[in-house]
């Protein structure tokens, strides 16, 4: 009797593995089914990596979608200048935009006046349809997955033959969508934003951020090449622009320096090399006295990465400036200072 009750305990234990299993794999069935439904279709902005096993994921376009392989156009990147066409295996794309998520619309003719901060014109090859891409450069400051905000400089190396090259390049993100490529020469607050976009505009553009997807609109591109699509990465206070690491430059948390910093540069006099120091003896007082072509006096302005000298011959001064500090940055005279993309550094009173 006990023996077949043992028999009829293992039948029903058996046919409950059976039943689980069975859901099991129903449920990862699903999923897969689940999962295949998100598959890239023409017109898709996307990320690949390389077959070569980059890890670095390019921004790129979707052609065509044939039998498990993705005919895509490379967007431009540090790696691609834009326009090549590869194809991709679908396991080589990592994210995917849907074109209707990048507010893509389709009209017969261009509007007669496109803004370019917000659209991105792209004529086909009739010529008779005009694809409008709208940015996602109004978002509003509080939302940090959208926006940006301040000076960021990034760190790159390539080599040309056998020589390693090693180079930056700033960006200064505005919070309501605007960037510059470059460190803005009257400081980010006095840049006069139609002047430099007229005489600039490779420079001046605006941004959006779509999850880890940032596209660029450059004032030189409109009508003539698509936005530059790259990926984007948050660091903490730093970010990764298209795998290279950018890194947030400090703001002055003090209005005041006290100081006089130094900075050494060389002059070609008569035909020879000379050293041409040059100095801000800043006060607390907000007075500064500046020594190198000539000496002159003024009082001084500081607030964020904005720094305005007023002399008292009637010149006004103004700069992007931030701290570089080498411990607590609590520090009311930080150790050395760039101020106009120059170096700075604290004298010591001996």
């Amino acid at each position: 009797m006990t023996s077949k009750k043992s028999s009829i305990v293992k039948v029903a234990l058996a046919l409950l593995t059976s039943m689980m299993t069975c859901i099991l794999f129903c449920h990862h069935v699903a999923a897969r089914q689940s999962a295949m439904k998100v598959l890239p279709q023409a017109g898709d902005r996307v990320t690949v990596v390389s077959d070569e096993g980059t890890p670095i994921p390019l921004p790129a376009e979707v052609v065509s979608v044939i039998k498990g392989k993705a005919i895509v156009q490379m967007l431009p990147s540090f790696q691609y200048k834009g326009g090549e066409q590869r194809k991709v295996s679908l396991r080589q794309i990592k994210a995917i935009f849907p074109a209707d998520k990048v507010n893509v619309s389709e009209t017969s003719t261009a509007p007669a006046s496109a803004p370019t901060s917000t659209t991105d014109v792209e004529n086909n090859a009739a010529g008779t349809k005009s694809r409008i891409v709208k940015l996602q450069g109004n978002a509003r400051a509080g939302e940090r997955a959208k926006v940006l905000s301040g000076l960021f400089t990034r760190f790159g190396q390539s080599f040309e033959g056998k020589k390693l090259i090693c180079k930056e390049e700033q960006f200064y993100f505005y919070p309501d969508g605007r960037v510059y490529h470059g460190i803005p020469p009257e400081g980010p607050s006095h840049l006069d934003w139609q002047k430099a976009s007229a005489t600039n505009a490779n420079l001046c553009g605006t941004y959006g951020i779509d999850g880890d997807t940032i596209i660029f609109k450059w004032g030189s591109q409109a009508q003539t090449m698509p936005a530059t699509t790259w990926s984007i990465k948050r660091k903490g206070l730093n970010i990764e622009l298209n795998g290279l690491v950018a890194d947030k430059s400090p703001e002055f948390i003090h209005s005041t320096l006290s100081g006089t910093y130094l900075r050494q540069s060389v002059k070609l006099v008569n035909g020879k090399s000379v050293l041409h120091p040059e100095s801000y003896v800043f006060a607390d007082d907000n007075s500064v006295i500046y020594v190198g072509d000539g000496k002159k006096s003024g009082r001084y302005l500081l607030a964020g990465n904005d720094l305005q000298i007023k002399f008292e011959n009637g010149e006004i001064f103004y700069c992007t400036a931030f701290p570089q500090y080498l411990d607590s940055r609590n520090s009311k005279s930080p150790p050395r200072i760039s101020l106009a993309g120059n170096l700075y550094e604290l004298q010591q009173i001996r």
